[in-house]
């Protein structure tokens, strides 16, 4: 009797890739997937390199050029304020009604001009108070940089009040006629207590909001006088001292349209 040979079935299984393979390929799907979004964000806010060129610098002005020196224009505004009127303090309230820069911005500022020493602070009631440090090594010369670019002669406060209506005469004295930018002449000088004296036909009803714009412009809070010309010739007429407070010291008659001094 003859024994039947066992035949072993050998099945075929199909062939797999290695996983090494497959996982390198993910891997490297996933990573173009993430870095390529990343590198075209990095191009974005990589800056070019700078090219040489030719810049024309027609057309800056005065006022441009300070706030490019000193760093921004909110200095250039606090600066004003602070050097032309070094003996008055000033709270909060007061210094974003003249520079119309507000909240953290202007405390940051402030801190800026103590480290330098341009301002000190004290506590007043329960009020920080900021005043001109009048012992500042270079105040006379920031003060003349300064006033070369406030509008102070007659053509540019004349701009400013094109505004108000109906109106006849302008006599500037005060701020606009003493002499600045030594330190003398920035504390007690004898001048005027009235800045400018405005009369009109009829006295419109936006004189103190042009009047607060001129502040904001100049950098100073300032004494006004406003007349309607019947009320102006009947006080020049007795003498008032309100006019007088002008024409007795150094004034400048910037406007006559009733030829009133001529």
């Amino acid at each position: 009797m003859t024994k039947k040979k066992s035949v072993k079935k050998t099945i075929k299984k199909p062939a797999r890739k290695p996983i090494i393979k497959i996982v390198k390929k993910t891997t490297k799907k996933v990573v173009k997937k993430t870095i390529k979004p990343i590198i075209k964000k990095l191009q974005i806010i990589t800056p070019p390199k700078p090219k040489e060129i030719i810049i024309d610098s027609k057309g800056i002005t005065d006022v441009q050029i300070l706030e490019n020196f000193l760093g921004s224009a909110n200095k250039v505004k606090l600066w004003k304020v602070f050097l032309l009127n070094t003996s008055k303090d000033f709270i909060l309230k007061d210094l974003t009604k003249l520079t119309k820069i507000k909240g953290d911005n202007l405390i940051l500022e402030l801190r800026e001009l103590m480290r330098l020493g341009i301002i000190k602070a004290s506590k007043k009631e329960k009020l920080i108070t900021y005043k001109t440090d009048l012992t500042f090594p270079l105040l006379e010369e920031i003060t003349e940089l300064i006033l070369s670019v406030i509008p102070r002669s007659t053509d540019k406060i004349l701009e400013k009040l094109n505004k108000l209506n109906r109106l006849k005469l302008v006599l500037l004295s005060g701020f606009f006629t003493k002499q600045l930018g030594k330190q003398k002449s920035l504390s007690n000088s004898i001048n005027s207590n009235i800045d400018l004296l405005l009369v009109f036909e009829k006295i419109p009803d936006n004189v103190d909001d042009v009047i607060s714009e001129l502040e904001y412009v100049m950098g100073k809070e300032l004494s006004y006088c406003a007349l309607d010309q019947v009320d102006f010739k009947y006080r020049h007429s007795i003498g008032d001292k309100l006019i007088r407070d002008v024409l007795d010291f150094d004034h400048l008659v910037a406007m006559d349209k009733i030829s009133f001094f001529r």
